[in-house]
This record gives structure tokens, sequence and C-alpha cells, in this order.
């Protein structure tokens, strides 16, 4: 008998427990600022310090838009969640208001729900402009938006880039060994340079050298780590992969070397061939596109393969 009122007093104790978190985290009610936007702090831990103009701040952000109830009574939810690092600096708070003053309620390391309608998040109140955004967003003004914001660290300029390449170099070893194991699995011989860079020249010239400044026309096919083609100037490739496109004019690409226009790859690729050289380059992320890749396109943290042919120095 005891044995048993023991554990009946056991078990309603830890559903006691668990329904006081759950309703902390989630069953009090919101608080509403002046402006209308209503928070609620998750948890008690924060550093105390809160973000400065000109500081930058890693956050992660989960959007949920719940979808005014329809005729079947069922709520329709739709998540968005993201990893952000931000400079906390006037463009960003002009830009992007309503998150901005999300993040000026908040302290490092603290969580806190925010909830708001659409119309105040869209910070618009000329309704014929409001309703022609909430179409482009797929929202309704009856709708609710919440985010769900832990701000997780707040840096200055030199912490900021000591994450960065902190990161960089974790990312660098990573893509290394796979470049490494994909060459040797495919019995590939290639030279490396100091940034990362793969290489291998398969047809050698003794063309005049690419030089910094100079304009250059260049055919290219593109790949992923996995052979999927994803850009060429070459027609009879495009073709053949699917990727032809009628408008796009299969000519050799040309630019001036040195000059913004193309992944850091191709600039320290380029400077080691000749005119009239064939060569395959392994591109380390971080030469390419890094976590952010191209949408649809290329994914995040991706290593770029190129065959590539200097047709003219001009």
């Amino acid at each position: 008998m005891k044995r048993n009122i023991v554990c009946t007093a056991l078990v309603l104790s830890l559903g006691l427990v668990c329904y006081n978190h759950q309703y902390h985290c989630y069953g009090y009610p919101f608080v509403t600022t002046p402006s209308g936007l209503s928070y609620k702090t998750i948890g008690k831990k924060s550093s105390g310090k809160k973000v400065q103009d000109g500081q930058w701040i890693k956050v992660f952000i989960t959007m949920k838009v719940i979808h005014k109830k329809e005729a079947n009574r069922k709520e329709s939810i739709r998540i968005n969640q993201k990893e952000c690092i931000f400079l906390f600096d006037n463009n960003f708070q002009s830009k992007d208001k309503r998150i901005a003053e999300m993040i000026g309620m908040m302290q490092e390391k603290q969580r806190v729900v925010f909830k708001c309608t659409p119309q105040y998040y869209l910070n618009e109140e000329n309704p014929a402009r409001l309703a022609q955004l909430l179409k482009q967003c797929a929202l309704n003004q009856e709708d609710t938006l919440m985010f769900d914001v832990k701000l997780d660290k707040i840096m200055t300029d030199q912490e900021y880039s000591q994450m960065l390449a902190q990161s960089r170099s974790a990312q660098l070893a990573k893509d290394k060994q796979l470049i490494i194991d994909y060459l040797t699995t495919h019995h590939i011989q290639a030279s490396s340079t100091d940034s990362g860079l793969f290489y291998t020249i398969d047809q050698s010239s003794q063309g005049r050298p690419v030089v910094k400044g100079q304009t250059i026309k260049v055919h290219y096919t593109g790949r992923l780590l996995d052979g999927t083609i994803f850009d060429t100037s070459v027609e009879e490739v495009a073709k053949a992969n699917n990727l032809y496109n009628p408008h796009k004019g299969y000519q050799p690409f040309e630019f001036r070397v040195g000059e913004r226009g193309v992944i850091q790859g191709w600039q320290e690729g380029l400077l080691l061939l000749k005119k009239h050289e064939k060569a395959r380059w392994f591109i380390p992320s971080i030469l390419a596109y890094g976590p952010d890749g191209i949408k649809g396109v290329i994914p995040e943290n991706a290593i770029l393969l190129f065959e590539v042919e200097v047709v003219d120095l001009c």
C-alpha cells in the first residue's frame, strides 16, 4: 500500500513539474508594448548584455505563420527557421525595423517569443499597399505571426572577425578532406595552393600567362562534387545535360581578371594558367559561394569542380 502511495505521489509530482514547465514556456500571457508588439520570455538564462549600434549579432529565428481559422476550424501553420548573423547598424535597423525592435528588447543568451499581426510587421498603413504586400506574402490580415528568437551572441568587429576566421578554417579543413577523398577515388593527381584550391593542367601551352587587369575569354563547365552540372558556356554540354537555354548565347565568358564578378577560386585559378591551356579546378566552398550558396542551384558549403579553357587573352 505504502509503495503504491509513494509511486502515485511521484507520478503526480513529475506531472506537476512538467505542467509548470510547459505553462512557464507557453501558458502565461504575452505582454504587449504600446507599439502593438506582444512578447514573453522563455527561461531566465541571459548574460545581461544588450546589443549596441555597430555590433554583430548571432540569432536563431523560428517564424510561424498561424493562418486564420477556416471552415474546417483547423489552423494552418507555416514555419521558417534560420540562423542569422547581422551587423546591428543603422542600415539594418531601418531596413528590418520590426526584427531590430525585437532584438533591441533582448539580452544576450535570452530567448523570447514575439507575436504580432501581419500589418504591424509589414509596417504599412496605406490600405492598397498593405493588400498588395499581404498578397505577395500569402498572408491575411487576420493571421498571426510568431517569432521565436534566441539572441545567441553579441560581438564586436574583432570578435566577429575571429569567429569568421575559425569558421572558415574549420570548413576549409572539411572541404580539403572531401576533395582529397574525391581525387583518390577518381585516381586524379592534383596540385594545391596555400588557400586550398586544387587543380590539374590537362592541356599545357606555351602561350602568354594570365595576369591581373587583363581581359580574358574562358570556356567553362561547372559541376558539384556529385557530378551534377549547374552551369556551362559550352552549348553542346548544355544540350547534353538538359541545361540548354536558347536565350543565353553560348560564347566564352569574357571579363577582366582581378575585378569583382567571379568567385575567389576563379581569381586564383586563372593566374595559374596560360592562353590555350585547359585545366580542372577543385574549389573549396570558402573560395566559392560559402554557407549561402545560390538558392536552387548551388547548395550551402558546396565544393565546386570547374573544367576551364583559356580561349583568348585580349
